[in-house]
């Protein structure tokens, strides 16, 4: 009954009670149970924890499967079927969120490169302005020299631009 509770092709608890007769609270419980039994308890090669590379492997082949194989092939490892479709699960988010964290990276180093080419542009203009205030001072106090030369001798020739 438990089989027919569980796997790829399962039954609702009351549609099994309708087929059988038994009450749909006793298969429930029965389930229940069965699911709450340690891990080991069925069968002497089943572990009690997986590692990611057997995780891995168990995926990688029941992909292929379906239906019946399916429940065929994870029975021989040992690994239920409520374990597989949770180590699915978890595959599969796992994988959005690579997706998302590659995006939310690109996003990230796009507005990087915007704010180091602001920072380059603003470096720039400071540069630029400071280029700018030099060569005023230097043409002020190239004045201040040519003024300061007329001031104190006023028999030299005054430059056009003083004129």
């Amino acid at each position: 009954m438990i089989a027919r509770l569980t796997g790829v092709n399962a039954v609702s608890a009351a549609q099994l009670s309708r087929e059988t007769g038994i009450t749909q609270q006793n298969l429930s419980r029965w389930l229940s149970e069965a699911r709450n039994l340690p891990l080991g308890a069925s069968s002497n090669h089943i572990l009690s924890t997986w590692t990611v590379e057997q995780k891995a492997r168990i995926l990688a082949r029941a992909a292929a499967l379906a239906g019946d194989e399916l429940t065929d092939y994870l029975e021989s490892e040992g690994v239920r079927v409520a374990h597989f479709r949770r180590w699915r699960l978890a595959l599969e988010e796992a994988g959005e969120e690579s997706v998302s964290m590659a995006k939310r990276i690109g996003k990230l180093e796009r507005e990087l490169t915007r704010k180091e080419r602001a920072l380059a542009e603003a470096a720039a203009l400071l540069m630029l302005r400071e280029s700018i205030a030099s060569l005023i001072q230097q043409e002020e106090d190239r004045d201040e020299e040519e003024i300061g030369d007329v001031t104190e001798n006023p028999e030299a020739p005054v430059p056009e631009q003083l004129r």
